[in-house]
């Protein structure tokens, strides 16, 4: 079971002195220091009530158009920078879901950050994956992301052949099918199957079932619903396995 987290973007705006100061961007875990944030005068209240960091930051001076103007001017930038590629140095490098990113990069995309989990900093890849999964796999953990994390170490430690034990400590990953998309090219649900081998040797399929989302936040954006394991054979239906079986 896959999980991530959907980062609502957020929109401040703080008074200081003559100028409107203007923070468009994602919530992500706090990896920079409060002077980070004062250095982009949001301020000493902003900085002290708010434990969140963002990826984006940008300052306007006095604002003379309409309210409609000032929003399009920062979804215009956000936009800007969401197709941007991403620097590790910023937003703690944590990608995070967006309407350009094509279903077919989702897998590589989490492969990659899982099997390098602590890059650039402890359990990012994790931090990724939550960004990444639909309200399901929040609602199960009740949106605490730490508990998520916890629950993913267990396992990965535990079972090897579990799809975290095989992301992050397995041997290879490679995705054997193309994206399917349900319905045709304007579907909204898209299922692909990769093989992985464990540490140990084992090897395992994994359909992933990926969404795209119809509703903000994160409009158009794709997002795991689910990743279903097969048997220890391949197979994602049993076969012949009488009673008793286990693998």
């Amino acid at each position: 079971m896959l999980q991530l987290i959907s980062f609502t973007a957020i929109t401040y705006l703080a008074i200081s002195h003559s100028d409107i100061v203007r923070v468009t961007g994602f919530l992500v875990p706090s990896c920079s220091s409060s002077s980070d944030i004062t250095r982009d005068k949001i301020g000493r209240e902003a900085a002290s009530s708010s434990s969140a960091l963002f990826q984006t930051t940008k300052i306007y001076g006095r604002h003379e158009g309409s309210d409609e103007e000032l929003f399009i001017s920062l979804a215009n930038e956000k936009n800007r920078r969401d197709a941007a590629p991403v620097d590790p140095d910023e937003g703690c490098g944590v990608k995070t879901p967006t309407s350009t990113l094509k279903p077919e990069g989702v897998v590589p995309l989490i492969m990659n950050a899982l099997k390098n989990n602590d890059t650039p900093h402890k359990d990012a890849g994790m931090m990724l994956v939550w960004e990444f999964t639909t309200d399901t796999t929040k609602y199960i953990f009740k949106n605490n992301i730490t508990e998520f994390i916890e629950s993913c170490h267990e396992t990965a430690d535990e079972f090897p052949t579990s799809f975290y034990g095989v992301a992050m400590y397995g041997q290879s990953w490679d995705v054997e099918s193309g994206i399917n998309r349900v319905g045709g090219e304007d579907g909204w649900i898209a299922t692909q199957v990769m093989k992985t081998i464990s540490s140990d040797g084992r090897l395992r399929r994994w359909q992933w079932e990926i969404r795209k989302n119809k509703r903000p936040p994160c409009l158009g954006c794709w997002k795991v619903e689910s990743i279903g394991s097969s048997d220890r054979n391949g197979d994602f239906e049993a076969r012949d396995r009488g009673d008793g079986w286990s693998d």
